[in-house]
């Protein structure tokens, strides 16, 4: 793997951050032209933006402190340093974004669901050049496999290469790249506002929990086997699919009063 790429004198410059910072600006481009073709205040982006990174990486950081409280709980120093052992949480990330967009659509007026579809392709876009970055520092790779494809990874924790395992990382953002097109294609003409962004959270849920079965590093099993991940993934999953059925629902009973 490659986990820095180069370095700039003593600086090193690791892959994993530079494929972050390429998938949050891909994913800016996107979110700016749905603002201008669904006529958003630009203003707007500009907040959503700075706001969305900052709660999104305070989100991520703490639910990632929260599911691994056995290992900080006794070295609460080393919670904020996000650079020792870069340990983020993808869910506990978009839980801050959403945050984030709930409160600056409130100050803004606007409506939160047109926010959401503007941002829920570029969700799935910049998702993948993160988990390209992951496959390009080492980390987040599965379990073993006598598979062809398999990828022997360096254990920083032994100090050894691992038998040749299943390379999740590209697992995951193969699923992510055909999530992107697909919501692309169908953000030009949702079934209703929110559509989109539901979609993301139904398919996504449906991509994370099955990943996980592969997923070497998913050990902390909770109830039934089921990693703390695919719980996660389960709620979020529950939560948009009973909204879409209830806005379904809500559209076709309109459509029967107007007679459409």
């Amino acid at each position: 793997m490659h986990p820095i790429l180069f370095k700039l004198g003593p600086i090193p410059i690791r892959s994993f951050g530079v494929m972050v910072a390429v998938g949050i600006l891909v994913g800016m481009v996107w979110v700016w032209m749905e603002f201008k073709r669904k006529r958003l205040p630009e203003n707007l982006f500009y907040d959503l933006v700075v706001a969305a990174i900052a709660l999104g990486v305070l989100g991520a950081r703490l639910m990632y402190v929260a599911l691994n409280w056995q290992t900080y709980r006794t070295n609460l120093v080393s919670i904020p340093m996000i650079w020792a052992d870069g340990g983020l949480s993808f869910h506990g990330a978009i839980f801050g974004g959403i945050l984030a967009g709930w409160w600056l659509c409130r100050r803004y007026k606007v409506s939160f669901w047109k926010v959401a579809d503007a941002v829920a392709p570029a969700l799935a876009l910049g998702h993948f050049f993160g988990r390209i970055g992951c496959f390009l520092n080492g980390c987040c790779y599965g379990v073993p496999t006598t598979m062809p494809w398999g990828v022997s990874f360096h254990n920083p924790v032994l100090g050894i290469e691992t038998l040749p395992s299943h390379p999740t990382q590209l697992y995951e953002a193969l699923g992510l790249l055909v999530l992107f097109f697909l919501l692309a294609r169908y953000s030009r003409q949702p079934a209703y506002e929110g559509a989109v962004f539901v979609w993301w959270a139904t398919f996504y849920s449906v991509l994370r929990f099955t990943v996980e079965y592969w997923r070497a590093g998913a050990t902390a099993k909770v109830v039934n086997s089921l990693t703390q991940a695919q719980w996660l993934s389960l709620v979020l999953f529950a939560i948009a699919f009973a909204y879409h059925r209830w806005k379904i629902s809500e559209v076709s009973r309109k459509s029967q009063v107007t007679g459409g």
